[in-house]
């Protein structure tokens, strides 16, 4: 026999009360499948069909094909169980209690894997929140790191030559991308042939310099840029 609910009594599969801690698994009931067993029990009573009424008549007596009268009284007579009878019932009696019990045993079983789901699921629904929090927390530390660097560089007023990266939990600095061209280095200065008969640059300077001291104040300009080209 199948067992199916009313469309407007449905009841819940599972129940926590108002208020109660969900981490406790006693706190929670399964309705429905209560309501399954009581169901599964009602069925079970039958109408009892071995009790057996005999109606005698006046007439069932004479053999008549007559029917007895609308006031005519209909005597009814009990009639003793035969040995078989109360077998039958004895019989019947014992299959409905083995059936209860499967019930009950069937009833205990879902009971428990439904208990087993929840605890898993409590523990994935914990899991679940240690890693968002721990997540979360990293993903706060790389952003501080980056905004320590970026800070920095603001301070020192200076470029940030390589790029910042942050993948998920981890804060990088990628060397191999470069956020602009560096410029060339400052080239050096010029190299003169060095010679053994001529005078070379800083003593070219120098003897400019101590020309220019000597003339200073004196009108002698003319003959010091004279000299300087002549030896330049």
């Amino acid at each position: 026999m199948e067992l199916a609910f009313e469309a407007d009594d449905n009841p819940a599969i599972e129940f926590l009360p108002e208020g109660a801690d969900r981490a406790l698994i006693q706190n929670y009931t399964y309705p429905r499948l209560d309501r399954l067993l009581a169901m599964a029990i009602k069925y079970q009573i039958v109408p009892d069909v071995t009790q057996i009424v005999h109606s005698s008549t006046a007439a069932d007596k004479k053999g008549a094909k007559a029917a007895p009268a609308k006031n005519t009284p209909v005597e009814q007579k009990e009639v003793e169980e035969s040995l078989y009878v109360k077998e039958m019932k004895e019989a019947i009696k014992i299959e409905k209690s083995s059936l209860r019990f499967r019930l009950v045993l069937v009833r205990n079983w879902i009971f428990n894997k439904l208990q087993d789901i929840r605890l898993q699921s409590l523990e994935l629904y914990k899991k679940l929140d240690d890693w968002i929090y721990v997540a979360q927390k990293t993903e706060m530390d790389a952003v501080g790191e980056m905004i320590v660097v970026v800070k920095r560089a603001i301070e020192e007023e200076v470029k940030i030559q390589h790029e910042l990266r942050i993948n998920f939990m981890d804060f990088t600095v990628d060397e191999a991308i470069l956020n602009y061209v560096p410029p060339p280095p400052p080239k050096l200065e010029a190299l003169e042939e060095y010679r053994e008969d001529r005078f070379n640059i800083p003593q070219l300077k120098q003897l400019l310099t101590e020309f220019e001291t000597v003339s200073k104040g004196k009108g002698d300009n003319i003959e010091v840029i004279w000299m300087a080209n002549f030896f330049f």
